[in-house]
């Protein structure tokens, strides 16, 4: 099959999106984040890339915490809703119900069925955006959402954001174990 050059830009890659939390002023607050990667997992580090001047990054160089939570698709609204709407304008400490962990200062979304509470590792200036990045000091899940001791991913339902400008997604169906299907791999 032929290729088709399409410039250099971003390709439409798929990425879960999440919101992220930070108290500011001692008030919670929530931003939509498409950009989130793993950085490593001893320790366990997350990576989130922001557009700059941003309210609730404001909060975790506040506080040297944050919160990564992981939307189901029935939070799609409020989810979308943190992503245009600027905290600098608007209070949006009640879009979700904040609760704390062990940090204390990290609030997370009691509606996601996955939340983080992380400490502020580094902040990366690439110019027009900032990678945040913090150490996983503990995880939060549903219990409705564990099988065999493990956060189920269909049970999660995590909304998907397809890059750049959307659409949302959920996920579909598992097709394979990652390394175990390609231990056979010949090609053809």
């Amino acid at each position: 099959m032929e290729k088709i050059k399409l410039g250099p830009k971003l390709p439409r890659f798929v990425l879960p999106i999440v919101a992220m939390g930070a108290n500011v002023g001692g008030k919670p607050n929530y931003c939509a984040v498409a950009w989130v990667t793993v950085i490593g997992n001893d320790p366990p580090m997350l990576g989130l890339v922001l557009g700059k001047g941003r309210k609730t990054m404001e909060g975790a160089r506040e506080n040297g915490t944050f919160s990564i939570n992981l939307p189901g698709t029935t939070s799609a609204m409020a989810l979308d809703y943190c992503g245009l709407v600027s905290g600098h304008e608007r209070d949006k400490s009640e879009i979700f119900t904040s609760f704390y962990g062990t940090l204390g200062s990290a609030p997370m979304a009691e509606e996601c069925p996955l939340s983080a509470e992380c400490s502020l590792h580094k902040i990366v200036d690439f110019g027009n955006t900032e990678m945040i990045v913090g150490e996983v000091k503990e995880s939060y899940v549903d219990e409705n959402c564990i099988v065999d001791g493990n956060p189920d991913i269909k049970k999660l339902d995590p909304l998907i954001y397809a890059m750049l400008g959307g659409p949302y997604y959920s996920v579909g169906n598992k097709i394979a174990d990652a390394y175990k299907i390609g231990k056979d791999f010949r090609k053809k």
